[in-house]
């Protein structure tokens, strides 16, 4: 059937003739399908079609529980589609089966899922005694709010993880991801959520000519807004030269202590050498190196040659704590100066789930079922004391993110001291070619957009990164190359962006406004 020759009572007739078999599939691949409208495919009309089947199979549901159901079946497929990548860290656990990773990535699908499943049941309730004919732009501004305030449940609630919210789906346009200064990513998926549903307001002729104009202001305006800002050039930090290194190291090559030697040595070659000359700070990603340096003053010596008068050498290393008669591993990062002495420590406070600790209720689960190699790795990392701002000998105040810290929006920097720009060391080794090492850059590029600071990314593999304050990526190491790159420090934007002041205030604010449109409508439109 043509575009031209749909409607909304022909969407209805064909929901009630599809099989309740048939329709469960239709959500199932409409979520799936919806996961390429992000990195590194970025096809919005999945986006388009997707999100209008969930909205009108929530509204022709049977009622609330249906509804939800509905929710969670199109959310499974979304969130797995999305993040199968997490499915091959498993694959480098020689003692773990391969399929293990895949039922946990169904597992988090599954606990994920709820979400959407909570944005049915609301258009449902909210919307039970409207018609989709009459009271289309209503049930569409319903769902725009609900299924955006949802993703930032999903982003806060048991620690968060707001990973592939809807605003990044313009990480294809540096542009078009500009206005997260003023309202960040959260806001920026406010309006990415309606003019997805735009298509499906066209089908019905009320409102027609407003709905299209307002599409149109949105592209034009988001996207003027944000070629604006992007007419500033990136400007550098006078005397400071960084060399952020790469090694591209297999994770199955990191941690057997026999290589433990090689690599620190394969680091500092990357590092030294006539080419490096003028180089005043040196950066290596997460867990680059494996001794504990913290403990370790002769290693920290020996790595210390390598660096120029004044010189400064960051690196990611587990940290070992044996104080106060107990045992605790920190993921942390050290900066090292010329003299072999600790200018800073910080300990990662925002761990992974699953991956630096186990939640017990998790484990119990697992060996309920005969799983008990799954926790025969070692013992969990422990909490940092949370975000705080470095002060480096040569340098702005810098605020550092490990690995997964740096996805959170709003929560990447110290809020009574701020820092003047970002550093981000990681490891995606974990997930091989695919799209999480991608999608991971694309977060950290919208952190710097939305808090108006340079962030320097490092990652053993993965993709190391030299990111502006505008999210403009002045030079890369793609993923699983092994490179260097010399650049200066970007400055950060003198002015704070309203986001970096108020975080997820706007974005509150015009959810709010929005539905008070919203119910002013619903009276206009019900007799």
């Amino acid at each position: 059937m043509a575009y031209s020759e749909l409607s909304i009572d022909s969407l209805k007739e064909y929901f009630d003739r599809s099989s309740l078999i048939k329709k469960y599939l239709i959500l199932l691949c409409s979520g799936l399908i919806s996961a390429l409208a992000f990195a590194p495919v970025y096809f919005f009309p999945a986006l388009i079609f997707a999100f209008s089947v969930l909205l009108i199979f929530s509204m022709l549901s049977s009622g609330p529980l249906q509804a939800f159901y509905y929710g969670v079946t199109f959310g499974f497929g979304h969130f797995f589609a999305g993040l199968y990548w997490i499915g091959n860290s498993f694959a480098v656990e020689p003692t773990i089966p391969d399929f293990a990773g895949y039922v946990m990535v169904a597992l988090l699908s599954c606990y994920l899922a709820i979400f959407p499943g909570l944005t049915s049941v609301a258009v449902r309730i909210i919307h039970k005694n409207h018609n989709l004919n009459t009271h289309l732009l209503c049930i569409v501004l319903t769902f725009t709010v609900v299924w955006n305030v949802m993703e930032w449940m999903r982003g806060v609630l048991f620690t968060g993880f707001p990973w592939n919210l809807t605003g990044y789906v313009w990480g294809f346009s540096d542009a078009m991801l500009q206005s997260t200064s003023v309202w960040g990513v959260y806001g920026l998926g406010l309006f990415t959520v309606f003019l997805a549903l735009s298509p499906l307001l066209l089908l019905n002729r009320i409102n027609r000519t407003v709905v299209s104009l307002l599409a149109v202001i949105l592209v034009i305006g988001l996207y003027s807004y944000g070629s604006l800002r992007l007419n500033q050039q990136t400007d550098y930090v006078k005397d400071i030269n960084l060399r952020v290194v790469q090694a591209n190291i297999k994770q199955e090559d990191k941690w057997p202590s026999r290589n433990w030697g090689k690599n620190l040595i394969s680091y500092m070659t990357m590092s030294e050498g006539s080419e490096q000359s003028g180089t005043t700070h040196v950066i290596w990603p997460e867990t680059a190196i494996i001794y504990s340096l913290s403990e370790e003053p002769l290693r920290r010596q020996v790595i210390s040659k390598m660096l120029d008068k004044g010189g400064v050498v960051f690196t990611g290393f587990p940290r070992r704590d044996r104080s106060a008669g107990t045992f605790k591993i920190y993921n942390s990062m050290i900066a090292i100066n010329d003299e072999g002495e600790i200018e800073a420590l910080y300990d990662k406070s925002h761990l992974v789930p699953l991956g630096e600790y186990i939640p017990s209720f998790v484990k119990m689960f697992f060996i309920s079922l005969g799983f008990d190699q799954l926790f025969s790795g070692g013992q969990d990392f422990s909490e940092g004391d949370g975000l705080k701002t470095l002060n480096i000998k040569g340098l702005p105040p810098v605020g550092v993110l490990i690995c997964y810290e740096i996805i959170f929006p709003g929560q990447v920097t110290d809020p009574s001291d701020r820092p003047d720009w970002l550093l981000n060391i990681t490891n995606d080794a974990w997930y091989g070619d695919s799209s999480g090492p991608r999608q991971h850059l694309l977060q950290t590029r919208v952190r710097a957009i939305e808090e108006g600071l340079p962030v320097i990314r490092s990652a053993g593999t993965g993709i190391s990164a030299v990111i502006d304050p505008f999210g403009r990526v002045v030079d890369q190491i793609e993923l699983n190359k092994r490179g260097v790159i010399k650049s200066g420090l970007p400055q950060k934007i003198e002015k704070a962006t309203l986001y970096s002041k108020y975080k997820q205030w706007i974005f509150t604010l015009i959810s709010v406004i929005i539905a008070i449109v919203n119910i002013v409508l619903i009276r206009r439109f019900t007799p």
